[in-house]
């Protein structure tokens, strides 16, 4: 073999060895290191495999919780040593996933804490860490509530394809939300009422053991599982609802007066006059039909106008209306429906500042 040969063999030896010491440096370069992400989303699905292999654990009622402990499946052998996973012996992790019976919606959520490198955030606390205020537009601490005041731009929430506007945060933690569009030409009550003698409506959400058309409407909407899928049910807690009455010049604030009635273990209903009054910052706001409570309030600008969850107590035929500012309408009268709802406290922050083009996103 001539030297012009051995040469050349030499040159492709050598391109062949650096070709494969390349591939290995990228190989090294890029191999994914175990993520808190893939732990979590591991969890999740343990979590899971366990309940559908034997749906006897899963808790069989409403607001019931069960817990498994991320060491209780490291001990089953389900999931490796943490230090193993991340190949870092100083590297601590506690966690669980706390499956919650929401009316018969099965909820998974995931928590994770790993000291100072990561820790979950629920969407409550993020929400209350991003708004927070003593004074001025934001979320305004009353009564062990956070309450959304002002004209706020930050309050915006994202489930599936659709945003909804955080109300307040409750005092058990669940997060009230109001939907941005919902229905339209709805009555609140439309049966005949005995005491007018016309069919215009009877504004009792519950009438002798029979409901309104407002309670069927809602009971409706919910069973729609085009715009409420199991995806989302499953965050959705029941409540009880304030369905007491109120008089147009009664100047409470907290909900006593609507609250002094109670339907309890729905799951959807509406905003109420109390509510209403307490998204406005304007000193002057008394009178829910008053354009002062219009002032500096996020409610008076909705996209729609929608019924109260509220009736008129001077009468037995009317209720009240959000459009702007709130005032009573005949029951047989036509307007939006915005539903109201609660958010499971254990929903857990993603993404998102609130804002309307980032709005909160959670899992």
């Amino acid at each position: 073999m001539d030297k012009k040969t051995i040469k050349m063999f030499s040159y492709i030896i050598g391109a062949f060895v650096g070709f494969i010491l390349i591939l290995f440096i990228i190989s090294s370069c890029t191999k994914k290191t175990y993520t808190f992400e893939k732990l979590e989303n591991r969890m999740t699905e343990i979590a899971k495999e366990t309940m559908k292999s034997d749906e006897s654990q899963l808790p069989s009622q409403d607001k019931d919780t069960k817990i498994i402990t991320l060491k209780s499946m490291i001990s089953d052998g389900k999931i490796d040593e943490i230090s193993k996973l991340f190949k870092r012996d100083d590297l601590k992790c506690s966690g669980s996933v706390t499956i919650t019976n929401n009316n018969g919606f099965y909820n998974y959520s995931t928590y994770l804490s790993c000291g100072n490198e990561y820790e979950s955030k629920y969407l409550n606390e993020k929400i209350i860490e991003d708004n927070k205020v003593d004074a001025g537009v934001g979320l305004h601490e009353i009564k062990g509530s956070y309450v959304m005041q002002g004209e706020v731009k930050n309050n915006y929430i994202k489930m599936g394809d659709r945003l909804f506007r955080i109300i307040r945060i409750n005092g058990d933690g669940t997060i009230r939300v109001m939907e941005i569009t919902g229905l339209n030409q709805k009555v609140w009550d439309n049966r005949y009422n005995p005491e007018t003698r016309y069919s215009e409506g009877i504004n009792e959400f519950e009438y002798n053991s029979l409901n309104s058309r407002l309670r069927d409407t809602l009971h409706d909407y919910y069973e729609n599982s085009k715009i409420w899928p199991d995806s989302i049910k499953q965050y959705i807690t029941t409540q009880s609802l304030c369905i007491g009455k109120r008089n147009i010049k009664d100047t409470s604030k907290d909900g006593s007066v609507e609250c002094s009635k109670i339907q309890e273990n729905e799951v959807l209903g509406l905003i109420t006059p109390y509510e209403y009054l307490q998204g406005s910052l304007d000193q002057n706001c008394s009178l829910v039909d008053s354009s002062s409570c219009a002032n500096y309030n996020w409610l008076s600008k909705l996209e729609q106008a929608t019924w109260s969850m509220t009736a008129n107590s001077e009468n037995t035929k009317s209720a009240y209306i959000l459009d702007r500012v709130m005032n009573v309408y005949s029951c047989s009268s036509t307007s939006g429906i915005l539903a109201v709802f609660n958010l499971t406290d254990k929903a857990i922050y993603v993404s998102g500042d609130g804002s309307v083009d980032k709005p909160y996103i959670f899992k």
